[in-house]
């Protein structure tokens, strides 16, 4: 049943949107509140992908930035 309301939401055209807004939301209520130290501890953790010897090890604030940013504006 639940599974069916959150298609059904993901359907309107504004789903997005919304998520978009919420997830905003959530970042400021993170940022001035005393969950900001989890926040922090978080965003400095580090987050490292390996194939044999080859590895590319950063921090997740970097992946965010680099990584991420560029799939969304592609």
């Amino acid at each position: 049943m639940a599974i069916r309301r959150i298609k059904a939401f993901f359907e309107f055209e504004a789903a997005g949107g919304i998520v978009l807004a919420l997830a905003a939301i959530a970042a400021m209520i993170i940022a001035n509140s005393p969950l900001n130290v989890w926040y922090e501890g978080f965003i400095h953790a580090p987050v490292a992908i390996q194939i044999g010897e080859f590895a590319i090890a950063k921090d997740a604030h970097h992946w965010i930035n680099d990584g991420l940013m560029a799939i969304s504006f592609f």
